[in-house]
């Protein structure tokens, strides 16, 4: 079956809501901007380690990144990192991996303990998900500097990852009360409302965060899944609209906006934004099983394609190791209607496994109607 909208956090990474303000005795570097003319494509958090390091295209400046800025570079040119939900290059120079940085940081700290260094330390525990190390580190630094929004922020957000909401809420709560212009505060609420189910209150959070900062594409994104669960489908769809148009390389807003799409019988352009965000994240579980779906079952039979349903499911499949039931569903549906039975009927009987006890029922259904054909 379809599978999920997309935020832009997810718990492996936090991006681009962690900023901090600095403190490693860090060297600037002159760059030139140049780039090689095949990128290397690959995944990689990193961490902003510089005081004025700057996100660049061909155009010029973009903006100038705080020191603790969590990053994921999707592409290299030489020494330049393409960071898709920032749409544009760092200089390599200027970020540290996770690892990295606590080795530095662990001797720093040793030498001369300051919030801000056991702040940064955190953020790179949490990038880690070594999420005990990080709530310790960020509680040494709310012991140094208690008026701090941005750790506040930064130990909610672990806590939403850890489904802690009660604890997460207070930390935001807090920040908040600080500093209540802080767009990261309201976005990563926002967040929590909108896993709680607490729909009205996400947009309400989420608006705010916007208005704080417009070109905050995750929140916007985040806004657009919270009106379509609404059932307010034009507002989802210009929400959408808005997150591509502030910032064209992010695979999920694609995703999201194709099921848009995909509600309104507007089968194309909903192939079409699928297809774009898996060039944009050829590695995108959700993206492929969605398009699978939409080959597999689409109400237009002229764009029914079993072969490239079977073809995206089973990468889709790949991508999360088989343990994803409603992804061996997808794939189960695509091989039933590439007529490939047996394969249907064994892929449905490993979801069924793997599915929770509600789902069940339904798997087992659709598996005696196989069987019985």
């Amino acid at each position: 079956m379809r599978q999920y909208w997309q935020t832009l956090m997810n718990a492996t990474f936090t991006n681009n809501v962690i900023q901090s303000a600095l403190l490693l005795a860090v060297i600037l570097h002159a760059h030139n901007h140049t780039y090689c003319e095949q990128p290397e494509i690959f995944s990689q958090t990193m961490i902003v380690a510089t005081k004025g390091a700057e996100l660049k295209t061909g155009e010029g400046l973009i903006s100038q990144l705080n020191p603790g800025e969590v990053l994921v570079a999707t592409q290299r040119n030489a020494e330049w990192l393409w960071i898709p939900l920032r749409g544009g290059w760092i200089n390599v120079a200027d970020l540290k991996a996770p690892e990295e940085l606590i080795s530095i940081l662990d001797q720093f700290i040793e030498t001369k303990p300051t919030a801000e260094r056991y702040h940064l330390r955190g953020i790179a525990q949490q990038v880690l998900k070594n999420y005990p190390a990080a709530l310790s580190d960020f509680a040494a630094s709310l012991k140094l500097k208690p008026e701090n929004a941005h750790i506040y922020v930064n130990r909610g957000n672990i806590r939403r990852l850890q489904k802690e909401y009660d604890l997460a809420l207070e930390d935001l709560n807090q920040a908040i009360h600080l500093n209540d212009k802080d767009a990261n505060a309201h976005y990563i609420r926002g967040l929590i409302r909108l896993e709680q189910k607490q729909l009205q209150s996400a947009v309400e959070d989420l608006t705010k965060a916007i208005q704080q900062n417009p070109q905050m594409v995750a929140a916007v994104n985040a806004r657009g899944i919270a009106y379509r669960e609404l059932n307010q489908w034009d507002q989802a769809l210009q929400d959408f609209n808005q997150a591509i148009k502030a910032n064209n390389f992010v695979s999920e807003v694609f995703s999201n906006r194709a099921a848009i799409w995909e509600h309104r019988a507007q089968f194309d352009s909903a192939i079409k934004d699928y297809q774009r965000a898996l060039e944009l994240n050829p590695s995108s579980a959700v993206a492929h099983n969605d398009l699978a779906w939409l080959y597999a079952t689409c109400a237009d039979e002229k764009l029914q394609n079993s072969e490239l349903a079977v073809s995206h499911a089973e990468k889709a499949c790949e991508l999360t190791r088989f343990e994803d039931w409603n992804l061996l569903d997808t794939l189960a549906t695509s091989y039933q209607a590439n007529q490939q039975l047996n394969k249907a009927s064994h892929t449905l009987t490993q979801a069924i496994q793997k599915a929770p006890v509600e789902q069940k029922k339904v798997l087992k259904m659709k598996l005696d109607k196989i069987t019985n054909n």
